[in-house]
Order: structure tokens, then C-alpha cells, then sequence
């Protein structure tokens, strides 16, 4: 094993030696031209896939050359279990992914701490793992497409993009990609034969079913939203856009969105004639998720520039960083007493005010200083969703519980009233105020997540009066832009699937603002139409009979037989298509197959 190791190592030494050279001066050059460690989730996302690229373009090579038979008996030859020969070539992966990817990495990063200002935090070094890791999951995943028997294996590039691709913290990142990784490696083992002809009926087939049957079912739900909603662009199919749909109600000004919601008021004759010259103002949601704390990658105001300063947030100290950009001396440090308790984000408003939104906290910045001073905490359980907001001479602020009227209090602000949001948080699109002679509108336009199955779009305005009271002074319930069964597609689709695949996203901790008091798997419960209900039944109903109609002209065991035709009743279509995948058909029973079907080999 080790022989075969060190075989491996020499035969790709000169190939990894010239792609860590590369690796490192692109690195160094990119870094000075726009500073990695603070550049967007899209660029570190670009990162991802080149390396993950690499990973799979030196699998594609290495394991096909292996895949003729003499190069397989040259592996084989030697006493050894295929689970030795394959650990072996693994090691042999890490090592040089190790040496080519994350050392140059790590250089830079090392280099960047001890030679410049600029601010390197221990989650920089947890990304350069991740990135090594996405290209070892790159030729873990390129090694079983090349060794399995069919093409459509492919489809295990979409697995990475459900379980590893989450912006959460460095921790979290890590043991996503480790476990990402393990699975794969179990595949590649089930694939790592000379015989690429194995018995879907075997326990090997299991594996690749249920990363297939997940991959199956993000392919199958994506190209059918995206080919639906190309239908309805075309020419002479288009969904026209009514003035009381919830998409044409979103597009309008802030005070035409006002006026919409008004219809059918008794008392809004007055407010009416005043609205088209009123200061309407969008109170938000302008925030739908703060940093969480160590984040593997970078969200919201991760630096700002005041004057010669630039300010870099530093996820260690939980404070901003200054350097002066003209002589790159320190400029020192900025931020509350302790800290913020995650990177803020900053929000301006039409009175030049400027604001640094904590997740509970409120904060007024002072360019001049600068400095920050806390104007405003909520309770542990409520969640800031943006900065303040000007309507007139009335200042609003939104949260995920309620809208927010505050005043003065010596050097901070008060909630002088608070209007509760009518629907759940992530349901809220748009929070509108203006400013009339009996007080403040607001409005508060609803359906966000509708047109994924969530509650039907809704507008509903109040009024918060000059004496303290609020009241409603009108509703309006609007239509659907699609029909239920496109708006509930994920879910009938395949529930059981859904289910599998909604898992990472609300498990684990993103910085998405929660529903207030609702359950981390509240999305999962959702109510259903009766037509949803019935478009599952029927999936899973000709799921399951097509299973048995293919396991018995493919041959398989009557026990593997059973298990495919529970699992595709289970898990519906998918499962089906991943059947056909895993164990096509004999050449005497697709004589009776369209030719497209025969393509599978």
C-alpha cells in the first residue's frame, strides 16, 4: 500500500509542484488587486467551483487512465484488498491536494498577517480549508462518474450544492465538507471495480441511490421551474400582469403602494388627495439576515472607507480595524464596549443619519470620530430588520415582530408604538409609511413566500393616529400569480425529498431573521391545496407501478425488487428515473424501449 502510495506521489509529483506554483502567484497577484478575505460570497463562490473543477478534472485523468484493463491489472496485480489499493490512491489525492491547494493558501494568509495591516481572522484560515476540501469532493466525485457504468452519475455535482454550500460558520463549514467527502468516498468506493457491470440489486447500489434520488430531484425540480416559467414568457402565452396581483402591487412607488392598499376605504378620501405629494417611504425589510459570528465566508458591511481610513471588520475581536490607505499605518480600532456580537451591517437614512444594525441592537455612527454609541436594544427573541426610517417627521423602524414608532430619549430612541406585523416575517415583502394629517399609514404587503406554497398574498394598511391609538383601515386580499400546483412544486414533487433537502437550510445557522415564535421546522408543516395532495399521491402511485414493471424486466431479486418498489412508492419519480440509472434494462427487454431510453448503458 504505502509502495502504491509513494507510485503515486512520483508519478503526479511534477504536475502538483507546477499547480502549487500557479496556485500561489495567482493567489498572491488576486490578493493584491481586490483583498480575497473581504471580497463577496460570489467571488469566494467562483473560488468553490474553480477548485472543485480541479478536483474533478484530475480525477477524470487519473482514474481513466485506470479504467483499461491493463492499467487495472498493473493495480491489481499486487496482493492487496481493493479497499487498500483505493486508500492508497485517496492518500495519495489528500497529499497533493494538501500541497497544491492549501499550502499556497495558507502562505498568502500567513504572509497577509505578518506583513500587512490587513485583518486576517482565524475563519480565513477555516476557508482556505474548505476550498481544499472542495477540490478533494471534486475528484472524489470525478472519480465515481468515471468508474460507474453510466453517464447520468454526473448528477452527484448537485450534492455538494445542497450539503457543503452554506454560509455559516467556520465549524459548521468544515464538518459539512468532511461529511461530504465521506460519503462520496463510500460511493467511489462501491464504483472502485474493473467490472464497471455490478448488481443493483447489491448492497453497493444503496449509496449511490440515495445521493442519486437527492441529485435527481434538485435536476428534475429546476429544469421543470425553469421550462415553466419559459412557457410563460413566450409570445402569446405570457401571464399578464394585473394591477391587483401581488406582482404588480410590489413594482409600484411606495406611495402609489399606499394608495393601492386604500381601495375600499370609507375614510381614505382625504388621505387619498394628500398621498401622491406625502414623504412615502419603504421601511424594509432591508435586512433578511445578519453575519453570524466566525462566518466562513463574508455578508453584509464587511469594510467602509471614511476619509484615508479603511475599516475592516475583524470576526476575532468583534470590532472594526483602521488602516490608513495612504501610509498603511494602523489607524486603531473601533466599535462598543465588548464588542458587537456579530459583524453589523450599515444603513443610511434621508436625513443623513448613519446606522450599524446589530441583530438586537441598534447603533448611531459618528464618521467624524468615529465612533458608535448603542441607541436602541430589543428583546433577545426580536430581530432587527433594518436601519430607521424616515416618514415625514415620524421615525419607524422594522423587526421581525413588529413595526416600530420611535422618539427621542436623551442621547437614544424610544418605541413610542409598535404596530405587530400580520403575517410571519418571511412572508412580509414590503412596509411602506406615510405621513397624512390623522397620523401615520402603514402599510404592510404580505406574500413574499407564496409563490413557494407559503400563505397567499395580502396588503393591509393601519393607521397610528396622533392620539396613540392604531387601528386597520383597510385590507385587500389579492390573487395568485401561479397555479397551486407550480407554487407547491418542491413539495409534491417528492415529500419525502423535500423534506431531505429542506434539512440543511433550516437546521442550520445562516443569520436568516427567523419568524417570530415559529419553530426551525415550521417550513416543512406547511398547509397544502387538495390538488397538491392528489399530483403526490399520483407520483408516488406511477413511481411505484413503474418500479415493478422495470425490476421485473431488468431481472432483479425479488428482494431488491421490493426495496425499489417501496422506496420509489416512497420517494416518487426520482427514485424511478435513478432505477433506470442503477440498473438499466438487458439488451433483449429495451427492444421495446423508444430509442432515447436506449441510450442508457
Amino acid at each position: 500500500m504505502l509502495d502504491l502510495y509513494s507510485a503515486e506521489l512520483r508519478r503526479f509529483r511534477k504536475s502538483a509542484a507546477a499547480f502549487a506554483a500557479a496556485n500561489l502567484l495567482a493567489l498572491a497577484l488576486l490578493q493584491q488587486l481586490v483583498e480575497i478575505t473581504t471580497g463577496p460570497q460570489s467571488m469566494h463562490l467562483v473560488l468553490l467551483f474553480f477548485y472543485t473543477l480541479a478536483g474533478c478534472a484530475f480525477a477524470a485523468f487519473q482514474f481513466g487512465s485506470y479504467r483499461h484493463p491493463s492499467r487495472w491489472i498493473w493495480l491489481l496485480h499486487r496482493p492487496l484488498h481493493r479497499a487498500r489499493i483505493l486508500a492508497a490512491l485517496v492518500l495519495a489525492a489528500l497529499t497533493m491536494t494538501v500541497l497544491a491547494v492549501a499550502l499556497p493558501m495558507m502562505i498568502v494568509l500567513v504572509g497577509q498577517a505578518r506583513l500587512t495591516p490587513r485583518v486576517i481572522d482565524a475563519r480565513h484560515y477555516a476557508g482556505a480549508a474548505c476550498l481544499a476540501l472542495a477540490a478533494l469532493t471534486g475528484w472524489l466525485a470525478g472519480g465515481w462518474f468515471m468508474l460507474h457504468r453510466s453517464r447520468w452519475t454526473f448528477l452527484v455535482a448537485l450534492f455538494p450544492l445542497v450539503l457543503c454550500v452554506q454560509f455559516a460558520t467556520a465549524r459548521t463549514a468544515l464538518g459539512l465538507w468532511l461529511a461530504c467527502d465521506a460519503m462520496l468516498l463510500v460511493l467511489l468506493y462501491t464504483a472502485f471495480s474493473p467490472s464497471r457491470a455490478t448488481s443493483a440489486g447489491a448492497p453497493a447500489a444503496l449509496p449511490g441511490a440515495i445521493v442519486l434520488s437527492v441529485c435527481m430531484y434538485l435536476a428534475l425540480l429546476w429544469s421543470g421551474s425553469v421550462l415553466y416559467q419559459v412557457r410563460q414568457v413566450l409570445p402569446g402565452l405570457a401571464v399578464p400582469v394585473t394591477g391587483d396581483g401581488y406582482r404588480a402591487t410590489f413594482r409600484l412607488t411606495a406611495p402609489e403602494r399606499v394608495l393601492a392598499g386604500l381601495q375600499g376605504s370609507t375614510e381614505a378620501a382625504a388621505w387619498r388627495s394628500a398621498l401622491p405629494g406625502a414623504s412615502a417611504q419603504i421601511v424594509g425589510p432591508a435586512i433578511r439576515a445578519i453575519p453570524v459570528p466566525d462566518m466562513v465566508s463574508n455578508f453584509g458591511q464587511v469594510l467602509f472607507v471614511l476619509g484615508e481610513t479603511k475599516w475592516t471588520f475583524s470576526a476575532d475581536a468583534l470590532r472594526y480595524r483602521g488602516v490608513n490607505m495612504r501610509t498603511q499605518n494602523g489607524a486603531g480600532w473601533f466599535g462598543p464596549v465588548g464588542g458587537f456580537s456579530a459583524q453589523p451591517i450599515a444603513r443610511g437614512d434621508t436625513h443623513g443619519g448613519k446606522w450599524l444594525v446589530d441583530a438586537h441592537a441598534l447603533y448611531a455612527l459618528d464618521d467624524a470620530a468615529p465612533s458608535v454609541r448603542k441607541v436602541l436594544q430589543v428583546d433577545p427573541g426580536e430581530w432587527l430588520a433594518g436601519g430607521v426610517v424616515w416618514a415625514g417627521q415620524q421615525r419607524l423602524l422594522l423587526t421581525n415582530r413588529r413595526v416600530l414608532l420611535l422618539k427621542p430619549a436623551g442621547a437614544g430612541l424610544a418605541i413610542e408604538r409598535a404596530i405587530a406585523l400580520p403575517a410571519a416575517f418571511g412572508d412580509v415583502a414590503l412596509v411602506d409609511a406615510a405621513q397624512v394629517a390623522d397620523g401615520t399609514l402603514v402599510s404592510v404587503l404580505s406574500g413574499y413566500r407564496h409563490d413557494d406554497g407559503a400563505a397567499p398574498p395580502r396588503q393591509i394598511v393601519y393607521l397610528a393616529a396622533h392620539d396613540g391609538a392604531v387601528r386597520e383601515v383597510a385590507r385587500r386580499d389579492m390573487p395568485h400569480d401561479y397555479v397551486a400546483l407550480f407554487e407547491h412544486r418542491a413539495w409534491w414533487a417528492s415529500p419525502v425529498l423535500h423534506a431531505i433537502v429542506s434539512l440543511p437550510d433550516l437546521l442550520i445557522d445562516h443569520g436568516n431573521l427567523p419568524d417570530d415564535r415559529a419553530g426551525a421546522l415550521a417550513p416543512l408543516i406547511l398547509p397544502r391545496p387538495a390538488s397538491a395532495w392528489i399530483a403526490a399521491i399520483v407520483a408516488m402511485l406511477l413511481a411505484g407501478a413503474g418500479a415493478a414493471w422495470w425490476t421485473r424486466r431488468a431481472g432483479i431479486a425479488p428482494g431488491a425488487r421490493l426495496a425499489w418498489c417501496l422506496a420509489c412508492l416512497a420517494l416518487g419519480m426520482p427514485a424511478l428515473l435513478v432505477l433506470a440509472i442503477l440498473a438499466p434494462l438487458p439488451a433483449r427487454a429495451r427492444r421495446f424501449l423508444p430509442v432515447n431510453l436506449k441510450a442508457n448503458r
